[in-house]
């Protein structure tokens, strides 16, 4: 199995292992070693949330050894494979893998009432950077990074900013970013442009059609899971009481 690893630098730290052939997988660990050894039995899950809906293995393969194609350091850089063009394929792929996200992210989170959505749960490894903590700003942060940091990374300009966001339900502002986010995959699969490298004045940071496909799948994937802990526990700590 193929994986790119990226040193995690700046704002974030450990280490991340990607594998560029299975669109949005990715796992984290504090350390090389670690990160490479959660691999195999992060990838399991991976594929078995692709047969859950239906979806074949991307290539058949099992993560039992390991070649390291490219490693990377610092935030927010991008792989050499991320610049090359997006093909028309991978687009529409990342355009069913965003539906089965969303509809495992509704799934866990449609019937919660408000007690539950705003717990603020008792974990210490938050981002110092990050005011999402409990569910209900979680969801507005995968509202507002589809529409307010990927997609204006590589050029695009939505119909709505994430201010536009702030007074709608939570409900809405899943719906409404995603609408935008659909509307900019559509508009890509017609355009000549499928690679759109952004480098940025940070000497380092680099964007690309590639690599915010991979993201965006990956991001809601992180996030759904984050959720199902946090319900998980609010039930285990405090429904319980």
């Amino acid at each position: 199995m193929r994986i790119w690893r990226h040193h995690l630098e700046g704002d974030e730290f450990g280490h991340m292992a990607w594998s560029l052939d299975h669109l949005g997988f990715a796992t984290w660990a504090p350390t090389r070693d670690e990160v490479l050894a959660r691999v195999p039995m992060k990838f399991v899950e991976y594929q078995q949330w692709l047969g859950r809906h239906g979806l074949p293995p991307s290539k058949e393969e099992r993560a039992n050894s390991l070649e390291i194609v490219e490693e990377i350091f610092g935030d927010e850089v991008a792989f050499q494979e991320d610049m090359l063009p997006a093909a028309a394929a991978e687009i529409t792929y990342c355009k069913r893998l965003l539906e089965l996200t969303r509809s495992d992210l509704l799934s866990v989170v449609a019937e919660l009432d408000d007690k539950v959505m705003d717990w603020d749960p008792p974990y210490k490894n938050f981002a110092s950077f990050a005011s999402w903590r409990t569910i209900r700003q979680i969801l507005a942060h995968i509202a507002c990074t589809e529409i307010g940091y990927y997609l204006p990374k590589i050029g695009w300009q939505p119909n709505l900013k994430p201010k536009d966001l702030r007074e709608s339900s939570w409900h809405e502002q899943l719906q409404l970013s995603r609408k935008e986010t659909h509307r900019f995959l559509d508009e890509l699969l017609a355009a000549e442009d499928k690679t759109r490298i952004n480098k940025s004045a940070i000497p380092v940071e680099a964007w690309s059609v590639r690599k915010v496909l991979r993201r965006l799948v990956w991001h809601e994937l992180l996030h759904w899971k984050n959720i199902r802990r946090i319900v998980r526990d609010y039930y285990g700590q405090v429904g319980s009481q």
